[in-house]
């Protein structure tokens, strides 16, 4: 079957203007559209098409090495396929010159040229190519891809163009673009669905093929994104656990701390891991001179390989219960295991103010030559120069929380040469990173030393677990400030951090803690070292301990459902004032037609129906009105004398009024 006139033409210039070929889909427009015009026609044999057949592959094998060897990228692939439809115009061209309107296959396949001989006439297949090639022009647009609304647009319009003149005559041509039209936006709704869902599972897979891989953490080296364009991914999984006091309130684990701030990354210079000898039990680590007291917490963490940072409070002088072969720490307070265990369980003992980082230096108070600019600026505008630490950790403490939010869209810098120049002065929105550079750098502009530290928000209580959880999403960065003689935690980061990232959690997030607990207590059995005992049979009471556990949380949540409805239907039915007679007048009045108004005060109402009833009718309803709210709300309630007043004035209007009513 042919196509209708001028739709051809129309594909090939569509297919011209997304690909940027249209002075090429002009010229063939013309060539194919001729054809209709000229009288005289080309005798063709099957061998001619044949030939021509061969010539087309000819041209396109010669584009994909030419195309190959100018870019030497798969990309050839794709601009090849944009080209395609001028290298198979000579068959076409061949089809509507010449007497025949259809072609053999056997043309196009030398599959079916060798057992043409062996099939006769009848049998033979041909095909007109003029549908085909029209598809193909769709096909080599759409390589372009050029993401925008016209595309979908011009294919639809195409679309109808071609399907118009086979359309069923039994529905009206209205009926029938009304139709075409519902299908072409459910079509345009549908692909950009599935495409973010593509992305969506994308990056799901992404970050989980990631937290698979990921290193630990890089003592000498931090890559932020800081500079990033697009929306931060974060991830809900359970990293480790930590048991505290949650009177505590929230505390910051470090893992590492760096000196050196270099094109939006952060390193630690001259930094070198010495080892750390355990005292005679093998599992205490005393870090800091003899200290007792203080505060002490508990963190279960993963070792991947047996090797990684530990995760460890400001202040940190000893470590007890954990029990590896090789630690050792740097002289920026970074402490890492060497060779240990899979799954670690130590203690951690702290005060604040002790301090196991190196004193200050040079390094820590400079700041890179492309940064001074904006810090000079916001120097010179908080008046930094002349306040004491003190009073400019208060004062930085301010500008951020009241002047910049926190956010996790990365939008690209326009202003300032530099991603923190930028957000200091323009943009004023980002992660944490960007606060605790920010931080760290208008500090030491101040005169303040001060480092670069990542770790971790411990913030997240879980009741299946009865212990704090630490998320992927909970990692953070700050500050480390050296004021009055010791390092201290200083975090400017909008506190709001925490409810956005938490409002991006998944709606399996219950789930998926559940299969991590199960993981978290086989790790534990695994790398227990009791011998004997339950322990051995921890992992097969698993099963009808997780089994216990949902049917009694399933009972418990009937329970509670069935509580709260009692309570709630109690708490209604012993309200005082619930049994006024007031609302029998209510309900009479609304049956009378004199319903309330959405919003309307039982006093604003009852002078509504006294304007609008008789005023015989309704004289006594404003001091009924003002006994019940007496009874309903005053605390003090009303005498016997009253109760029985209220009940004798209701039942007499009842009676009087509703004739004059209606």
């Amino acid at each position: 079957m042919k196509t209708p006139p001028l739709l051809l033409s129309a594909s090939l210039l569509f297919w011209g203007w997304q690909t940027g070929l249209l002075h090429w889909a002009v010229l063939m427009a013309i060539l194919l559209e001729g054809s209709r015009l000229v009288k005289w026609r080309l005798a063709l044999s099957p061998s001619d098409f044949n030939r021509v057949s061969d010539l087309c592959t000819v041209l396109v094998v010669g584009m994909f090495i030419y195309h190959y060897a100018s870019q030497r990228s798969p990309n050839a692939i794709v601009v090849l396929v944009q080209w395609v439809p001028l290298a198979l115009l000579p068959l076409l061209m061949a089809q509507v010159y010449s007497t025949s309107e259809r072609i053999d296959v056997s043309a196009l396949f030398l599959v079916f040229r060798r057992k043409k001989a062996e099939e006769e006439k009848s049998q033979q297949r041909t095909i007109n190519l003029t549908y085909p090639y029209f598809g193909l022009c769709i096909l080599s647009a759409s390589a372009a891809n050029l993401k925008t609304p016209w595309f979908y647009g011009g294919l639809l319009f195409l679309s109808a163009w071609a399907l118009w003149s086979v359309r069923s005559r039994r529905f009206s041509p209205v009926m029938w673009l009304i139709l075409l039209g519902f299908i072409g936006f459910a079509g345009y709704v549908g692909h950009v669905g599935l495409h973010g869902l593509q992305k969506t599972l994308e990056n799901r897979a992404l970050g989980w093929f990631s937290s698979l891989t990921r290193e630990t953490t890089d003592p000498y080296r931090a890559r932020t994104a800081i500079g990033d364009v697009g929306t931060l991914k974060l991830s809900d999984r359970i990293l480790f656990r930590v048991d505290m006091d949650p009177s505590h309130g929230d505390i910051l684990l470090r893992e590492a701390s760096y000196t050196t701030y270099h094109r939006d990354a952060w390193f630690a210079r001259h930094s070198r891991f010495k080892a750390l000898e355990p005292e005679t039990d093998g599992s205490t680590w005393r870090i800091l001179p003899e200290r007792e007291g203080g505060r002490t917490i508990s963190v279960s963490a993963p070792l991947k390989g047996g090797k990684g940072m530990l995760k460890l409070p400001n202040g940190t002088f000893k470590i007890a219960q954990l029990p590896v072969l090789k630690m050792a720490m740097n002289q920026l307070g970074d402490l890492k295991v060497i060779e240990g265990p899979g799954l670690i369980n130590y203690q951690i003992h702290f005060r604040p103010g002790a301090s196991i980082d190196s004193p200050p230096n040079e390094a820590d108070l400079v700041v890179p030559e492309k940064e001074r600019p904006s810090t000079e600026k916001i120097m010179g505008s908080l008046e930094l120069s002349s306040k004491s630490p003190r009073g400019v950790l208060k004062i930085l403490g301010a500008f951020f929380q009241e002047n910049f939010k926190y956010s996790l869209i990365l939008n690209p810098g326009k202003h300032e040469s530099t991603p923190i120049g930028d957000f200091l002065l323009h943009t004023r929105s980002g992660h944490c990173e960007y606060f605790a550079t920010a931080t760290v750098l208008l500090l030491r502009a101040a005169g303040v030393p001060t480092r670069y530290a990542t770790g971790y928000a411990v913030q997240e209580f879980s009741e299946l677990e009865n212990r704090f959880i630490v998320r992927s999403r909970h990692a953070h960065a700050w500050a480390l400030v050296y004021v009055d003689g010791a390092w201290r935690d200083f975090d400017t980061t909008p506190v709001s951090w925490i409810t956005q990232e938490a409002e991006a959690a998944s709606p399996l997030e219950p789930l998926y803690d559940l299969l991590s607990w199960c993981m978290f207590k086989f790790s534990s059995w695994r790398w227990s070292e009791r011998e004997g005992g339950i322990s051995k049979h921890m992992v097969w009471l698993l099963i009808p301990l997780i089994l216990l556990l949902a049917k009694r949380l399933s009972s418990r949540n009937r329970v509670r459902r069935r509580e709260k409805k009692e309570e709630m239907n109690g708490r209604q039915k012993s309200r005082p004032g619930m049994d006024s007679e007031f609302y029998l007048i209510e309900k009479k009045l609304t049956e009378l037609g004199y319903a309330r108004h959405p919003g309307e005060t039982l006093s604003d109402w009852v002078r509504r129906i006294e304007g609008e009833s008789p005023a015989d009718a309704t004289p006594v309803l404003q001091s009924i009105l003002s006994l019940h709210y007496r009874y309903r709300f005053d605390p003090k309630g009303i005498t016997s004398a009253e109760r029985c007043a209220l009940k004798s004035t209701v039942n007499a209007w009842l009676d009087e009024s509703q004739a004059s009513l209606s």
